[in-house]
């Protein structure tokens, strides 16, 4: 027998939480199911498969105000940004916290980026098992699952009427304090990952196939959208600009993507990465070969939105197993 809590009594403690919180959660937006604000459970959606783009924004903004300078009668003030509201977001799937948790090593790691630390620090994270899975997803080729309740501060598993519901951690166990919970049983299944994509190994395969001309042969097909970025639970790359208001400089952080043509042009005009097929194989080696070599995980969630979402169907899972193959043919 396990911690329980019926429809009605989660509705209400949520309710509790918007009260006293912003409270953040999947929403129905016209054909999409978007993570958004909102003020009561009414406007949550339950019966969802997964959200189109990941809660990454709530940590790691689209535009964020990094610092403020303010020169006034000849002083200048810097004053850093803050982040004093404290979040919870509810219905966050495993796949999607796995993400924010790959994120804690770029951000977190010496020296640290203050604005990510507070946003972590501030918010808490209700996971919400997957009930079924997509073709496009393959979480578990990349170290997770349907039910992983690894990265989340509660997790809830079930359907319907009636959720299992077990406190991760100890910011967890006090968002719960407010809950009407209850023993029983909740019906839930852990659904099965069709798809099995080949990563072990891949660090040394994509070493091998570096210099390949697959690259480029790929490339011809992307048309530089950016969807696969903007998606993607774990892509981090942006730019920073300042922008001059009276008597006030703001620095600003804007989410951008390595896809971007001239994203790496450096002073004097010189661009390592001008052509395409570069481009190209920098995100992939990124998420494939440096980032695991310095954080030690691969930084893909298996989510699968980058799949179903890319124009001109550039697939990471076909990529892996092709980078596989040739990475066997040069060894």
């Amino acid at each position: 027998m396990t911690q329980v809590i019926h429809k009605p009594e989660l509705e209400s403690w949520l309710n509790k939480i918007a009260q006293k919180k912003t409270l953040v959660a999947p929403r129905k937006v016209g054909d999409l199911i978007v993570f958004q604000p909102v003020q009561s459970a009414a406007e949550i959606e339950l019966d969802f498969d997964n959200t189109a783009i990941s809660p990454k924004e709530f940590f790691f903004p689209k535009t964020e105000v990094l610092f403020t300078v303010d020169s006034r009668d000849g002083v200048s003030e810097t004053i850093p940004a803050k982040i004093d509201a404290e979040t919870v977001i509810f219905g966050i799937r495993p796949c999607d916290a796995r993400g924010i948790a790959l994120l804690d090593g770029p951000f977190l790691d010496p020296p640290s980026d203050s604005l990510w630390a507070q946003h972590r620090d501030e918010t808490t994270m209700i996971g919400l098992a997957c009930k079924q899975t997509l073709p496009q997803c393959f979480c578990t080729s990349m170290g997770s699952a349907p039910d992983d309740a690894s990265h989340v501060d509660i997790m809830l598993k079930g359907q319907g009427e009636i959720f299992s519901i077990e406190a991760i951690t100890e910011k967890g166990k006090k968002l719960l304090e407010g809950a009407r919970l209850k023993t029983g049983e909740a019906k839930y299944s852990a659904p099965s990952c069709g798809t099995d994509v080949p990563s072990k190994g891949i660090t040394g395969a994509l070493k091998k196939a570096f210099t390949d001309p697959y690259w480029s042969r790929l490339a011809d097909r992307c048309l530089h959208c950016n969807m696969c970025s903007y998606l993607c639970p774990t892509c981090y790359c942006f730019d920073v600009r300042d922008r001059r208001r009276e008597n006030v400089i703001e620095r600003i952080r804007t989410w951008e993507s390595c896809q971007s043509k001239g994203f790496t042009r450096i002073a004097g005009g010189h661009d390592p990465r001008a052509e395409k097929g570069s481009r190209l194989r920098q995100r992939f080696c990124h998420k494939l070969l440096y980032f695991p070599e310095q954080f030690g995980s691969i930084s893909c969630v298996g989510c699968g939105r980058c799949v179903a979402s890319c124009p001109v169907n550039i697939d990471i899972r076909e990529i892996i197993r092709d980078v596989q193959e040739l990475g066997a043919r040069v060894g």
